[in-house]
């Protein structure tokens, strides 16, 4: 059985559609770690807590995400305090 152009095309295209899907999937699981470490720093760190807060107060986020990150920064701001004193 010969495969056409068209069938050959069509297997490339599935092949780069799987290839993309696993690149997302790579970059998905570093952002993952990568925000782990972070906020694990900025936990134990009020450089980087406030750092972290000052970065979301920039960056151009959808209020849905602003909310999502809330109690993350409000729990960062206390540990800032906390240090301080």
């Amino acid at each position: 059985m010969t495969i056409t152009v068209e069938q050959k095309i069509a297997q490339a295209e599935a092949e780069l559609a799987r290839l993309r899907q696993k690149k997302r999937s790579l970059e998905n699981g570093q952002k993952i770690i990568l925000g782990g470490m972070l906020l694990a720093a900025a936990r134990h760190h009020p450089d980087m807590a406030k750092w972290v807060i000052d970065e979301a107060a920039r960056a151009p986020l959808r209020e849905i995400d602003r909310k999502r990150l809330a109690p993350l920064l409000i729990e960062l701001g206390g540990k800032m305090a906390m240090e301080t004193r």
